[in-house]
């Protein structure tokens, strides 16, 4: 899809540079309006395995258009075969892609863009920190977003309608000027204490990180899930599991081959009888690999009108060569005009494995500095009336004119809302947006020594 042309390019075959594939492309002058649209291609295959698309564009409030089928002058694939896809966005923001199966195509604009079928759940900011392997992880789902959350700087959070968002590190970057909410003494506040603790303060901050530039795999290791033939019904599921070390990366899940699979890895082999003469079924069976702990599950549906028998697979499992292990690596940053208030304040920041590049812990630390250099106000048990609005995160703006005389931006980092005997009180604890300043220390003078004209010790 390019908007600057107002083109759009869909590309088919087996290389894995999708630019070196065959292509078939489409000019539709209404693209280079800066807009939303919504791009379905809709796919199908012939009989030979000859693909065919046909992009339908819908600009936002507006009607669908479907530009002229694109046929590839060629069998490129086996049929009905698509063993992956690939989307990539420049310059440009996609908020989401799907690929879905339908026994026809869409025919109404509800049904192409799907049009109440589906509702926006998530706000995700744009991931900063890449990755080249997954660290190893355990627990819930919940539980590796949350490890994420802590070691790269974001928040995640479920609101009261149940709307996920994630905000990466850069929400804290600059003081923010807009409330989102405000509390008053003069309505919500009950009771408030503001501190400012020297705990808070950390001008040397240190983020562990594991360099994985120079990672290489160690010689890969296969695994067989070697069976008699497996029949396959028409619609019907088969599951297989297979044991595998805990040290082991996680296998691709495996293509379709003509072969059973012998020297070819990551491959299944699905047959049309149970003789393992008989003729490879290419493009009739939808694989599925997940993975947890030690267990690998291959799941095989049949999507055909006939039956077909599976013989087997080879996955092809690798893990990092003992020779180049992720490098242990540290990057500091420090504040000295705070040091030189509050003396050395260190904070190591342990990533555990999700900072793999050294642009990235030099950000972090970087961020870790200059939140930390200066204390914040801390205000602590903000008694208010409920607000539904104000949850974790939000930004608000409390006025007292009548205690400590505040009128300050502060986040919400606590959220408490509780009741009895039919009384509802939401407490809050808040973190400032901005410092109070250095200390002054005007008019202090030094503690007199105990003993006067004591002599010195021996």
């Amino acid at each position: 899809m390019n908007f600057t042309q107002g083109t759009v390019t869909a590309f088919c075959g087996t290389n894995a540079d999708p630019t070196k594939n065959p292509s078939v492309g489409w000019t539709w002058s209404p693209l280079k309006t800066p807009g939303t649209f919504h791009i379905a291609l809709w796919l199908t295959f012939s009989a030979t395995g000859v693909p065919s698309f046909v992009p339908v564009v819908t600009p936002r409030d507006k009607a669908s258009t479907a530009l002229t089928a694109g046929t590839f002058s060629g069998t490129l694939i086996p049929a009905g075969a698509m063993v992956s896809t690939s989307f990539g966005v420049q310059n440009g923001r996609a908020e989401c892609f799907q690929v879905s199966q339908h026994a026809a195509r869409p025919s109404t604009a509800a049904q192409i863009t799907q049009a109440g079928s589906w509702t926006r759940t998530a706000s995700l900011d744009e991931p900063v920190f890449p990755l080249r392997a997954i660290p190893n992880v355990g627990g819930s789902a919940w539980d590796v977003i949350t490890e994420i959350s802590r070691a790269t700087l974001a928040t995640a959070e479920f609101d009261s309608d149940g709307h996920f968002r994630w905000r990466n590190h850069t929400r804290w970057a600059a003081a923010p000027t807009t409330a989102e909410a405000v509390v008053t003494s003069a309505r919500e506040i009950s009771s408030l204490t503001v501190t400012e603790e020297i705990d808070a303060c950390r001008n040397h901050c240190t983020v562990n990180w594991e360099d994985w530039r120079r990672v290489t795999s160690s010689v890969p290791s296969v695994v067989r899930d070697e069976t008699t033939p497996v029949a396959i019904a028409a619609g019907v599921t088969i599951t297989r599991t297979i044991s595998v070390d805990d040290t082991m990366l996680d296998p691709r899940t495996p293509r379709t081959a003509a072969t059973d699979g012998a020297g070819s890895p990551n491959r299944i082999s699905i047959r049309s009888t149970t003789s393992t003469t008989s003729a490879a079924v290419l493009g009739a069976v939808e694989v599925r690999v997940s993975r947890a702990g030690g267990v690998v599950t291959l799941t095989a549906r049949n999507r055909s009108a006939s039956t077909v028998y599976y013989h087997g697979a080879t996955l092809i499992f690798l893990s990092p060569s003992p020779a180049n292990k992720p490098a242990p690596s540290l990057w500091s940053a420090w504040n000295t005009s705070s040091q030189a208030v509050y003396g050395v304040q260190t904070y190591e920041h342990d990533v555990k494995g999700w900072v793999q590049d050294n642009p990235s812990g030099r950000a972090l630390a970087e961020a870790l500095r200059n939140a930390g250099s200066f204390p914040p106000p801390l205000l602590q048990q903000v008694e208010i009336l409920p607000d539904y609005r104000i949850q974790l995160g939000t930004l608000v703006r409390v006025v007292d004119t009548t205690g400590a005389q505040l009128d300050t931006l502060a986040w919400v980092i606590g959220n408490k809302v509780s009741g009895n005997s039919g009384r509802i009180t939401q407490t809050l604890t808040l973190r400032g947006t901005t410092t109070n300043g250095t200390p002054a220390d005007t008019g202090l003078t030094p503690d007199p020594p105990t003993r006067p004209g004591a002599p010195p010790p021996p």
